[in-house]
């Protein structure tokens, strides 16, 4: 057939999430070693354009929220072209935060502001409206 198979985007998106936290001081194994799992609770993918076996792709992920023990990432697989990218595939990928008795845990407020790309211990940035 010669299409990358839907599966393998899960995959694709789990390496963004986890290249996304390493980026922003949060190494999930360190967060294991501590007892504390994001759990995956919801996916909701939109297969846009096909992938071929062979494709050079890209992954774009950045968090859309955080709020109590969940953690909503937007996920989207990129193929680069000559002077532009075609999008294959989006998704929003909703997470818990769960404790070793599988139960939620809140994101620590140092935690929840490194995901959303903020310094641990700035002071809110606030929009003028």
């Amino acid at each position: 057939m010669g299409f990358l198979h839907h599966s393998v985007y899960l995959v694709y998106f789990e390496m963004g999430r986890t290249e996304l936290m390493r980026e922003r001081g949060l190494v999930y194994a360190d967060m294991e070693a501590d007892g504390r799992y994001v759990t995956i609770a919801h996916v909701d993918c939109r297969y846009r354009t096909p992938a071929r076996y062979d494709d050079r792709l890209a992954v774009d992920t950045d968090v859309l929220e955080v709020r109590g023990a969940r953690v909503v990432f937007g996920s989207r697989v990129l193929r680069p072209e000559d002077g532009g990218e075609t999008l294959i595939a989006e998704a929003t990928v909703t997470g818990a935060l769960i404790g070793p008795d599988g139960r939620p845990r809140r994101f620590p407020q140092a935690e929840r502001r490194l995901l959303l790309g903020l310094s641990a211990d700035a002071e809110p940035r606030r929009a003028d409206l």
